[in-house]
Protein backbone atom coordinates (compact mmCIF):
# COMPACT_ATOMS: atom_id res chain seq x y z
CA UNK A 1 0.00 0.00 0.00
CA UNK A 2 3.09 2.76 0.74
CA UNK A 3 4.67 3.37 -2.38
CA UNK A 4 6.99 6.39 -2.28
CA UNK A 5 7.69 7.14 -6.05
CA UNK A 6 5.05 7.08 -8.76
CA UNK A 7 7.01 5.67 -11.20
CA UNK A 8 8.97 2.85 -8.84
CA UNK A 9 9.12 -0.70 -9.44
CA UNK A 10 6.17 -2.62 -8.31
CA UNK A 11 8.02 -4.68 -6.08
CA UNK A 12 4.87 -6.98 -4.95
CA UNK A 13 2.23 -8.32 -6.90
CA UNK A 14 -0.16 -8.09 -4.38
CA UNK A 15 0.59 -4.86 -3.27
CA UNK A 16 -0.37 -3.33 -6.66
CA UNK A 17 -3.92 -2.95 -5.77
CA UNK A 18 -2.96 -1.57 -2.19
CA UNK A 19 -0.73 0.92 -2.60
CA UNK A 20 0.48 4.16 -1.80
CA UNK A 21 2.27 7.41 -2.88
CA UNK A 22 4.28 9.11 -0.01
CA UNK A 23 6.83 12.01 -1.72
CA UNK A 24 8.82 13.78 -0.09
CA UNK A 25 10.58 17.02 -0.51
CA UNK A 26 13.48 16.21 2.13
CA UNK A 27 16.66 14.25 1.08
CA UNK A 28 16.11 10.81 0.73
CA UNK A 29 18.00 8.71 3.18
CA UNK A 30 19.48 5.45 1.61
CA UNK A 31 20.11 2.50 4.24
CA UNK A 32 23.14 0.23 3.30
CA UNK A 33 22.37 -2.74 5.77
CA UNK A 34 24.67 -4.99 7.00
CA UNK A 35 23.81 -8.15 8.46
CA UNK A 36 26.00 -8.81 12.05
CA UNK A 37 25.43 -11.17 14.39
CA UNK A 38 24.03 -8.50 16.29
CA UNK A 39 21.57 -7.53 14.25
CA UNK A 40 20.43 -11.36 12.98
CA UNK A 41 19.78 -11.63 16.59
CA UNK A 42 17.27 -9.23 16.31
CA UNK A 43 15.16 -12.36 13.47
CA UNK A 44 16.34 -14.85 16.48
CA UNK A 45 18.66 -16.65 14.53
CA UNK A 46 22.79 -16.83 14.67
CA UNK A 47 25.31 -16.22 12.11
CA UNK A 48 29.16 -17.09 11.84
CA UNK A 49 31.94 -14.69 10.65
CA UNK A 50 33.64 -17.92 8.92
CA UNK A 51 32.62 -18.14 4.94
CA UNK A 52 30.49 -22.05 4.78
CA UNK A 53 28.96 -23.46 1.95
CA UNK A 54 26.35 -24.38 4.19
CA UNK A 55 25.23 -21.48 5.19
CA UNK A 56 24.65 -20.15 2.32
CA UNK A 57 21.17 -21.45 1.99
CA UNK A 58 20.50 -19.97 5.07
CA UNK A 59 21.91 -16.47 4.08
CA UNK A 60 19.47 -16.75 1.00
CA UNK A 61 16.65 -17.42 3.65
CA UNK A 62 17.32 -13.97 5.47
CA UNK A 63 16.94 -12.23 2.42
CA UNK A 64 13.67 -13.10 2.21
CA UNK A 65 12.25 -12.02 5.20
CA UNK A 66 11.14 -8.90 5.92
CA UNK A 67 13.41 -6.62 7.19
CA UNK A 68 16.06 -7.23 4.65
CA UNK A 69 13.40 -7.35 1.55
CA UNK A 70 12.46 -3.76 3.27
CA UNK A 71 16.01 -2.26 3.59
CA UNK A 72 16.54 -3.38 -0.18
CA UNK A 73 13.23 -1.50 -1.56
CA UNK A 74 14.54 1.50 0.71
CA UNK A 75 18.13 1.16 -1.03
CA UNK A 76 16.67 0.49 -4.31
CA UNK A 77 15.31 4.29 -3.75
CA UNK A 78 11.53 2.79 -4.14
CA UNK A 79 10.68 4.27 -0.77
CA UNK A 80 12.11 6.14 1.81
CA UNK A 81 13.04 4.83 4.88
CA UNK A 82 10.80 5.72 8.12
CA UNK A 83 12.14 4.66 11.27
CA UNK A 84 8.41 3.45 12.90
CA UNK A 85 7.62 1.59 9.68
CA UNK A 86 11.20 -0.55 9.83
CA UNK A 87 10.87 -0.97 14.10
CA UNK A 88 7.30 -2.07 12.95
CA UNK A 89 8.90 -4.72 10.53
CA UNK A 90 11.48 -5.90 13.18
CA UNK A 91 8.42 -7.47 14.84
CA UNK A 92 7.17 -8.67 11.87
CA UNK A 93 10.74 -9.73 10.80
CA UNK A 94 10.86 -12.08 14.30
CA UNK A 95 7.43 -13.20 13.90
CA UNK A 96 8.39 -14.41 10.31
CA UNK A 97 11.26 -16.43 11.66
CA UNK A 98 9.17 -18.34 14.44
CA UNK A 99 6.33 -19.10 11.83
CA UNK A 100 8.65 -20.94 9.94
CA UNK A 101 7.52 -24.75 10.12
CA UNK A 102 5.00 -23.50 12.02
CA UNK A 103 2.20 -26.53 12.86
CA UNK A 104 -1.00 -24.99 14.73
CA UNK A 105 -2.13 -28.42 14.96
CA UNK A 106 0.98 -30.14 16.91
CA UNK A 107 0.89 -27.20 19.01
CA UNK A 108 -2.72 -27.13 20.18
CA UNK A 109 -2.34 -30.93 20.76
CA UNK A 110 1.32 -30.75 22.63
CA UNK A 111 -0.28 -27.84 24.86
CA UNK A 112 -3.32 -29.91 25.68
CA UNK A 113 -1.64 -33.22 26.26
CA UNK A 114 -1.68 -34.76 29.47
CA UNK A 115 1.88 -34.41 30.47
CA UNK A 116 3.33 -32.42 33.48
CA UNK A 117 3.43 -29.19 33.55
CA UNK A 118 7.42 -28.83 34.00
CA UNK A 119 7.23 -31.21 30.79
CA UNK A 120 5.62 -28.73 28.82
CA UNK A 121 7.77 -26.22 30.03
CA UNK A 122 10.64 -27.60 27.86
CA UNK A 123 8.78 -30.20 25.38
CA UNK A 124 5.38 -28.15 24.35
CA UNK A 125 5.76 -25.96 21.42
CA UNK A 126 5.34 -22.10 21.35
CA UNK A 127 2.46 -20.68 19.98
CA UNK A 128 3.74 -17.71 17.64
CA UNK A 129 1.94 -14.53 19.02
CA UNK A 130 -0.01 -12.94 16.82
CA UNK A 131 0.42 -8.67 15.93
CA UNK A 132 -1.96 -6.05 16.33
CA UNK A 133 -0.92 -3.05 14.74
CA UNK A 134 -2.75 0.63 15.15
CA UNK A 135 -2.23 4.34 13.93
CA UNK A 136 -3.59 7.17 12.25
CA UNK A 137 -4.59 6.86 8.74
CA UNK A 138 -1.79 6.82 5.77
CA UNK A 139 1.10 5.96 7.66
CA UNK A 140 2.00 2.46 6.27
CA UNK A 141 0.44 -0.13 8.52
CA UNK A 142 -1.08 -1.90 5.26
CA UNK A 143 2.25 -2.04 3.67
CA UNK A 144 4.12 -3.26 6.26
CA UNK A 145 1.33 -6.00 6.85
CA UNK A 146 1.59 -6.70 2.78
CA UNK A 147 5.56 -6.84 3.39
CA UNK A 148 5.36 -9.48 5.95
CA UNK A 149 2.45 -11.89 4.16
CA UNK A 150 3.86 -11.24 0.35
CA UNK A 151 7.16 -12.58 1.56
CA UNK A 152 5.69 -15.62 3.95
CA UNK A 153 7.27 -18.61 2.23
CA UNK A 154 3.88 -20.87 3.79
CA UNK A 155 1.24 -21.94 1.98
CA UNK A 156 -1.58 -21.71 4.52
CA UNK A 157 -2.06 -18.31 4.61
CA UNK A 158 -4.66 -15.40 3.78
CA UNK A 159 -4.91 -11.36 3.44
CA UNK A 160 -8.44 -10.15 3.70
CA UNK A 161 -9.73 -6.70 4.31
CA UNK A 162 -11.77 -6.93 7.25
CA UNK A 163 -15.19 -6.02 5.55
CA UNK A 164 -15.06 -8.47 3.20
CA UNK A 165 -14.19 -11.35 5.89
CA UNK A 166 -16.86 -10.48 7.91
CA UNK A 167 -18.89 -10.77 4.86
CA UNK A 168 -17.44 -14.21 4.26
CA UNK A 169 -18.21 -15.22 7.66
CA UNK A 170 -22.07 -14.04 7.42
CA UNK A 171 -22.22 -16.08 4.35
CA UNK A 172 -21.04 -18.91 5.89
CA UNK A 173 -23.49 -18.51 9.12
CA UNK A 174 -26.05 -18.22 6.56
CA UNK A 175 -25.25 -21.61 5.13
CA UNK A 176 -24.79 -23.34 8.28
CA UNK A 177 -27.74 -22.48 10.34
CA UNK A 178 -30.19 -24.59 9.00
CA UNK A 179 -27.37 -27.48 9.55
CA UNK A 180 -26.00 -26.78 12.83
CA UNK A 181 -27.06 -24.75 15.97
CA UNK A 182 -23.27 -23.95 16.20
CA UNK A 183 -22.21 -22.52 13.13
CA UNK A 184 -19.21 -20.40 14.60
CA UNK A 185 -17.36 -23.64 15.60
CA UNK A 186 -17.55 -25.33 12.08
CA UNK A 187 -16.55 -22.02 10.68
CA UNK A 188 -13.53 -21.40 12.82
CA UNK A 189 -12.78 -25.28 12.24
CA UNK A 190 -12.67 -24.45 8.43
CA UNK A 191 -11.32 -21.11 8.56
CA UNK A 192 -8.20 -22.87 11.02
CA UNK A 193 -7.58 -25.84 8.14
CA UNK A 194 -7.55 -23.27 5.65
CA UNK A 195 -5.36 -20.71 7.08
CA UNK A 196 -2.79 -20.97 9.57
CA UNK A 197 -2.09 -17.34 9.37
CA UNK A 198 -4.94 -14.81 8.99
CA UNK A 199 -3.80 -11.20 7.76
CA UNK A 200 -6.63 -8.70 8.45
CA UNK A 201 -6.36 -5.20 7.30
CA UNK A 202 -8.61 -2.58 8.74
CA UNK A 203 -10.20 -4.25 11.72
CA UNK A 204 -13.12 -1.86 12.90
CA UNK A 205 -16.09 -2.93 14.97
CA UNK A 206 -18.98 -0.83 14.40
CA UNK A 207 -22.41 -3.40 14.27
CA UNK A 208 -23.16 -5.36 17.68
CA UNK A 209 -23.51 -8.37 15.92
CA UNK A 210 -20.04 -8.44 14.34
CA UNK A 211 -19.02 -7.69 17.83
CA UNK A 212 -20.62 -10.98 19.20
CA UNK A 213 -19.60 -12.53 16.25
CA UNK A 214 -15.85 -11.61 16.92
CA UNK A 215 -16.05 -12.47 20.62
CA UNK A 216 -16.92 -16.22 19.91
CA UNK A 217 -14.67 -16.57 16.86
CA UNK A 218 -11.37 -14.76 17.51
CA UNK A 219 -11.40 -16.97 20.80
CA UNK A 220 -12.08 -20.60 18.39
CA UNK A 221 -9.56 -19.23 16.33
CA UNK A 222 -6.45 -19.05 19.06
CA UNK A 223 -7.78 -21.92 20.40
CA UNK A 224 -7.02 -24.28 17.09
CA UNK A 225 -3.29 -22.35 16.82
CA UNK A 226 -4.57 -19.95 14.32
CA UNK A 227 -2.08 -16.49 14.46
CA UNK A 228 -3.74 -13.29 13.20
CA UNK A 229 -1.41 -10.04 11.74
CA UNK A 230 -4.29 -7.08 12.13
CA UNK A 231 -4.06 -3.69 11.37
CA UNK A 232 -6.44 -1.15 12.46
CA UNK A 233 -6.69 2.82 13.32
CA UNK A 234 -8.06 1.79 16.86
CA UNK A 235 -5.89 0.48 19.72
CA UNK A 236 -8.04 -2.94 20.73
CA UNK A 237 -8.96 -0.83 23.91
CA UNK A 238 -10.85 1.64 21.56
CA UNK A 239 -12.63 -0.93 18.96
CA UNK A 240 -16.21 -0.58 19.44
CA UNK A 241 -16.41 2.26 21.18
CA UNK A 242 -19.54 3.97 22.70
CA UNK A 243 -21.33 0.62 20.46
CA UNK A 244 -24.40 -0.79 21.80
CA UNK A 245 -23.83 -3.54 24.54
CA UNK A 246 -19.98 -2.83 24.54
CA UNK A 247 -19.77 -4.27 28.04
CA UNK A 248 -20.26 -8.35 26.29
CA UNK A 249 -17.69 -7.45 23.64
CA UNK A 250 -15.04 -6.59 27.10
CA UNK A 251 -13.84 -10.31 26.39
CA UNK A 252 -13.13 -10.26 22.88
CA UNK A 253 -10.70 -6.54 23.88
CA UNK A 254 -9.47 -8.69 26.48
CA UNK A 255 -8.54 -11.63 24.70
CA UNK A 256 -6.72 -9.29 21.74
CA UNK A 257 -4.69 -7.51 24.46
CA UNK A 258 -3.76 -11.29 25.91
CA UNK A 259 -2.89 -13.31 22.54
CA UNK A 260 -1.39 -10.18 20.92
CA UNK A 261 1.37 -7.97 20.94
CA UNK A 262 0.07 -4.31 19.86
CA UNK A 263 2.04 -2.13 18.06
CA UNK A 264 1.37 1.78 17.58
CA UNK A 265 2.59 2.87 13.95
CA UNK A 266 2.06 6.42 14.10
CA UNK A 267 4.73 8.15 12.48
CA UNK A 268 2.30 11.44 12.14
CA UNK A 269 2.86 11.31 8.08
CA UNK A 270 -0.08 10.68 5.70
CA UNK A 271 1.93 9.63 3.11
CA UNK A 272 -1.26 9.91 0.75
CA UNK A 273 -1.57 13.32 0.67
CA UNK A 274 1.94 14.26 0.30
CA UNK A 275 3.06 16.20 -2.99
CA UNK A 276 -0.02 16.80 -5.25
CA UNK A 277 2.08 17.57 -8.07
CA UNK A 278 1.49 13.96 -9.20
CA UNK A 279 -1.91 14.14 -9.31
CA UNK A 280 -3.56 13.38 -12.94
CA UNK A 281 -3.08 15.67 -16.00
CA UNK A 282 -6.77 15.39 -16.03
CA UNK A 283 -8.72 16.01 -12.84
CA UNK A 284 -10.81 13.09 -12.24
CA UNK A 285 -12.70 14.78 -8.62
CA UNK A 286 -14.36 17.83 -10.01
CA UNK A 287 -16.76 20.98 -8.70
CA UNK A 288 -18.70 22.41 -8.53
CA UNK A 289 -21.57 20.79 -9.85
CA UNK A 290 -22.21 23.02 -13.47
CA UNK A 291 -22.55 22.83 -17.03
CA UNK A 292 -19.02 22.97 -17.48
CA UNK A 293 -18.46 20.22 -15.54
CA UNK A 294 -21.03 17.94 -16.90
CA UNK A 295 -19.59 18.10 -19.86
CA UNK A 296 -16.61 17.21 -18.48
CA UNK A 297 -17.69 13.99 -16.62
CA UNK A 298 -19.56 13.16 -20.19
CA UNK A 299 -16.20 13.41 -22.24
CA UNK A 300 -14.10 11.32 -19.49
CA UNK A 301 -17.04 8.60 -19.81
CA UNK A 302 -17.25 8.67 -23.59
CA UNK A 303 -13.05 8.27 -23.58
CA UNK A 304 -13.40 5.39 -21.28
CA UNK A 305 -15.96 3.61 -22.64
CA UNK A 306 -14.47 4.16 -26.27
CA UNK A 307 -17.98 5.66 -27.05
CA UNK A 308 -19.85 2.36 -26.86
CA UNK A 309 -23.26 2.88 -26.05
CA UNK A 310 -24.21 2.69 -21.99
CA UNK A 311 -26.98 0.05 -21.21
CA UNK A 312 -28.33 -0.87 -18.42
CA UNK A 313 -26.89 -4.09 -15.88
CA UNK A 314 -28.49 -5.92 -12.90
CA UNK A 315 -25.76 -7.09 -11.01
CA UNK A 316 -27.71 -10.38 -8.62
CA UNK A 317 -26.20 -11.93 -5.99
CA UNK A 318 -26.34 -13.33 -2.22
CA UNK A 319 -30.69 -12.85 -3.02
CA UNK A 320 -30.32 -9.14 -3.38
CA UNK A 321 -29.86 -6.87 -6.67
CA UNK A 322 -28.39 -3.68 -7.77
CA UNK A 323 -29.71 -2.07 -10.72
CA UNK A 324 -26.33 -0.30 -12.94
CA UNK A 325 -28.41 2.34 -14.89
CA UNK A 326 -26.02 3.17 -17.18
CA UNK A 327 -22.74 1.04 -17.65
CA UNK A 328 -20.32 -0.31 -20.83
CA UNK A 329 -16.43 -1.81 -21.23
CA UNK A 330 -16.45 -1.93 -17.21
CA UNK A 331 -16.95 1.71 -16.03
CA UNK A 332 -20.74 2.21 -14.13
CA UNK A 333 -22.40 5.77 -14.21
CA UNK A 334 -24.25 6.12 -10.91
CA UNK A 335 -25.55 9.47 -9.33
CA UNK A 336 -24.93 9.76 -5.47
CA UNK A 337 -28.34 9.27 -4.62
CA UNK A 338 -28.31 5.57 -6.64
CA UNK A 339 -25.38 4.59 -4.09
CA UNK A 340 -25.60 6.43 -0.59
CA UNK A 341 -29.38 7.42 -0.43
CA UNK A 342 -30.39 4.22 -0.75
CA UNK A 343 -30.24 1.56 2.30
CA UNK A 344 -27.10 -0.93 0.64
CA UNK A 345 -24.41 -2.24 2.38
CA UNK A 346 -20.67 -3.01 2.04
CA UNK A 347 -21.96 -6.09 0.00
CA UNK A 348 -23.45 -4.02 -2.97
CA UNK A 349 -20.20 -2.08 -2.84
CA UNK A 350 -18.07 -4.59 -3.19
CA UNK A 351 -19.86 -6.52 -5.36
CA UNK A 352 -20.21 -3.58 -7.46
CA UNK A 353 -16.45 -2.98 -7.81
CA UNK A 354 -15.85 -6.79 -8.76
CA UNK A 355 -17.68 -5.90 -11.90
CA UNK A 356 -16.26 -2.36 -12.94
CA UNK A 357 -13.07 -1.09 -13.41
CA UNK A 358 -14.12 2.52 -13.06
CA UNK A 359 -17.49 3.54 -11.48
CA UNK A 360 -18.35 7.63 -12.42
CA UNK A 361 -19.96 9.02 -9.45
CA UNK A 362 -21.87 12.16 -9.95
CA UNK A 363 -23.50 14.49 -7.90
CA UNK A 364 -21.77 14.24 -4.54
CA UNK A 365 -23.51 16.39 -2.04
CA UNK A 366 -21.72 18.14 1.17
CA UNK A 367 -22.35 15.45 3.95
CA UNK A 368 -22.42 15.71 7.74
CA UNK A 369 -22.63 12.71 9.59
CA UNK A 370 -25.47 10.63 8.89
CA UNK A 371 -26.26 7.07 6.94
CA UNK A 372 -25.66 9.08 3.47
CA UNK A 373 -21.82 9.82 4.71
CA UNK A 374 -21.75 6.45 6.43
CA UNK A 375 -22.51 4.60 3.13
CA UNK A 376 -20.23 7.01 0.85
CA UNK A 377 -17.06 6.51 3.47
CA UNK A 378 -18.04 2.45 3.24
CA UNK A 379 -18.18 2.68 -1.03
CA UNK A 380 -14.81 4.50 -0.85
CA UNK A 381 -13.00 1.63 1.52
CA UNK A 382 -15.01 -1.01 -1.32
CA UNK A 383 -13.22 0.94 -4.03
CA UNK A 384 -9.57 1.89 -2.52
CA UNK A 385 -9.32 -1.90 -1.68
CA UNK A 386 -10.05 -2.87 -5.34
CA UNK A 387 -8.37 -0.30 -6.45
CA UNK A 388 -11.04 1.13 -8.62
CA UNK A 389 -11.11 4.16 -10.71
CA UNK A 390 -13.49 7.24 -9.26
CA UNK A 391 -14.28 9.62 -11.58
CA UNK A 392 -16.74 11.91 -9.79
CA UNK A 393 -18.49 15.78 -9.79
CA UNK A 394 -19.52 17.31 -6.27
CA UNK A 395 -20.87 20.47 -5.03
CA UNK A 396 -17.98 21.37 -3.06
CA UNK A 397 -13.85 20.92 -2.98
CA UNK A 398 -12.67 17.44 -1.70
CA UNK A 399 -11.27 18.57 1.62
CA UNK A 400 -14.61 20.15 2.38
CA UNK A 401 -17.34 16.84 1.74
CA UNK A 402 -17.48 16.55 5.06
CA UNK A 403 -18.49 18.99 6.83
CA UNK A 404 -17.71 18.45 10.04
CA UNK A 405 -15.84 20.67 12.47
CA UNK A 406 -16.59 19.18 15.74
CA UNK A 407 -18.16 15.91 15.91
CA UNK A 408 -20.34 15.10 18.92
CA UNK A 409 -19.85 12.55 21.58
CA UNK A 410 -20.64 9.24 20.26
CA UNK A 411 -19.52 10.18 16.70
CA UNK A 412 -15.70 9.54 17.29
CA UNK A 413 -15.07 6.80 15.27
CA UNK A 414 -16.97 8.02 12.39
CA UNK A 415 -14.98 11.44 12.45
CA UNK A 416 -12.05 8.77 12.22
CA UNK A 417 -13.59 7.32 9.25
CA UNK A 418 -14.02 10.50 7.39
CA UNK A 419 -10.86 11.51 7.88
CA UNK A 420 -9.39 8.00 6.61
CA UNK A 421 -11.95 8.87 3.42
CA UNK A 422 -10.60 11.95 3.06
CA UNK A 423 -7.10 10.75 2.91
CA UNK A 424 -7.94 8.04 0.50
CA UNK A 425 -9.80 10.36 -2.10
CA UNK A 426 -6.68 12.11 -2.17
CA UNK A 427 -4.71 9.36 -3.12
CA UNK A 428 -7.23 8.11 -5.64
CA UNK A 429 -6.46 11.34 -7.72
CA UNK A 430 -3.06 10.10 -8.15
CA UNK A 431 -1.14 9.63 -11.74
CA UNK A 432 -0.31 5.98 -10.14
CA UNK A 433 -4.08 5.24 -9.16
CA UNK A 434 -6.10 6.18 -11.76
CA UNK A 435 -7.44 4.20 -15.22
CA UNK A 436 -4.09 4.36 -17.33
CA UNK A 437 -5.69 6.27 -19.73
CA UNK A 438 -6.53 9.50 -17.65
CA UNK A 439 -3.16 9.47 -16.18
Amino acid sequence: MLKQFPNATRWSSSLQKRRLSPYSSKPMLLVSHSYSSATLSDFGRETTCIPNPSKRKNQQHVELAPLAKYDTIVAGGSIYTDPHQRSIIKHLNRLWYELQGYDPQSTVNANHSLVSTLSKLFTAPRMPTSLYIHGNVGTGKTMVMDLFYDTLPIARKRRVHFHAFMLDVHARIHTLKKKTDDALTLIADTIAKESHVLCFDELQVTDIADAMILRRLFADLFARGVILVTTSNRHPTDLYKNGIQRQSFRPCIDLLMKRCEVLSLDSGTDYRKIDSKHTTSQPVFLHPINNHTQHTIGAITHKLTHDKPLTPLTLRFLGRSLLIHKQADGVACMGFSDLCDSPLSAADYLELVKHFHTIVLTDIPALSLDHRARRFITLIDAMYESKTTLVASAETPLMDIFNIAHPLAGQEEEAFALKRAISRLVQMQSRDWVNKELA
